[in-house]
């Protein structure tokens, strides 16, 4: 008896797991957005990149191949004019030696070659 309960109580918990992962996906899809695109922007103030239209496609792709396209159009253009902006801000207050512009050129550099 008490192993069936056990059963059913770590099963539940595997399903209430499973049902926690389902629905923290936009919030790390949207997560992913903005990583990319903050990096991407860091990289245009600080490193001086400029992106060829192609490479700006090329960084759609990635992000959507990231995100697995789930995320609504409309929530993945908010979330990267508000990524773009935030490094904008960022950049313009701290510079770019701030540990989160220096962390976002080290993350722009880890895709960087994804976009020829």
């Amino acid at each position: 008896m008490r192993r069936a309960v056990g059963a059913v109580i770590g099963g539940l918990g595997i399903l209430l797991a499973a049902q926690a992962a389902v629905r923290a996906q936009p919030a790390d899809q949207t997560f992913v957005v903005v990583r990319y695109h903050e990096a991407a922007r860091a990289a245009e103030l600080c490193a001086d990149k400029k992106f060829t239209r192609v490479e700006q496609d090329k960084l759609a792709v990635l992000v959507g191949q990231e995100t697995r396209h789930q995320l609504p159009v409309g929530e993945e253009l908010i979330a990267i004019r508000a990524a773009r902006t935030n490094m904008e801000q960022r950049i313009t207050a701290a510079g770019c030696n701030d540990p989160l512009v220096a962390d976002a050129l080290r993350f722009f550099n880890s895709y960087r070659d994804r976009l020829r």
